[in-house]
């Protein structure tokens, strides 16, 4: 079945190599074959140098064939939703781009303003290249890039629009700590941030005036407590300078 399908065999290893233009239409060639040795364990299959499973690979490349039928006919097909881009591809979606849920997680990433790091002012600065890179590696280590329809500026493009810092006022964002030993004492240290779901759940990138006594600042030294600013101190939501 894999020689007629075009693999070679050199009478220990059967090689079946499939181009990247045909993957998209290879699952319904394979499905009989795969019926065969879906369950082999000496089964091993690549893609861009990378393992991945055979079966669930082939079976992404079908929903993306669908996916990219679809975009032919509706050209804002590959929008989040109907009235936003997101990352200019609905199937880019290790890293949510909507503020969605109630913001209580324990992983890191999942958001792409999680994406950053404390600056000396307590601002958290959007890290946008080791974001951008993330969405890459993701598209194309799924094989999306292989849809006529992909572009990488789009996602760049997406990223660039993003905020560039955020400040954690306990309004929209708040500070995410984690526990740690310090000095032999078990102290919270500040490692990210997290949304806070109220106002809306679609993000909202006006930025708006709030109470400053109600923001306190990050002790980088761990060995004090945090200390409120000076009163008449006002920092703006977001900036891109």
């Amino acid at each position: 079945m894999a020689e007629r399908l075009g693999g070679t065999w050199d009478g220990e290893t059967m090689v079946l190599k499939i181009p990247e233009s045909k993957l998209m239409k290879a699952y319904d060639k394979l499905m009989s074959l795969f019926g065969v040795v879906g369950r082999w364990t000496s089964l091993r299959a690549t893609f861009q140098g990378r393992d991945v499973d055979p079966y669930r690979f082939i079976l992404n490349m079908h929903f993306i064939m669908d996916c990219a039928r679809e975009r032919s006919f509706n050209p804002d097909h590959c929008w989040l939703y109907a009235d936003e881009q997101g990352w200019g591809c609905r199937r880019i979606n290790n890293i949510l781009y909507l503020l969605l849920g109630d913001g209580k997680y324990a992983w890191n990433e999942k958001y792409w303003y999680n994406f950053g790091g404390f600056d000396e002012k307590n601002e958290w600065i959007i890290d946008k290249d080791r974001l951008y890179q993330q969405l890459i590696e993701y598209a194309e280590g799924e094989g999306l890039d292989v849809c006529s329809y992909f572009n990488a500026e789009w996602v760049r493009k997406a990223v660039d629009k993003l905020p560039s810092k955020i400040i954690p006022d306990d309004r929209e964002f708040r500070i995410y700590y984690e526990e740690e030993y310090f000095k032999g004492e078990r102290i919270k240290v500040p490692v990210n941030i997290r949304h806070i779901p109220d106002p809306p759940v679609k993000y909202d990138f006006q930025p708006r005036k709030y109470d400053v006594d109600a923001i306190i600042p990050i002790d980088h030294s761990l060995a004090k407590k945090p200390k409120k600013p000076p009163r008449g101190r006002f920092w703006k939501r977001f900036s891109k300078n």
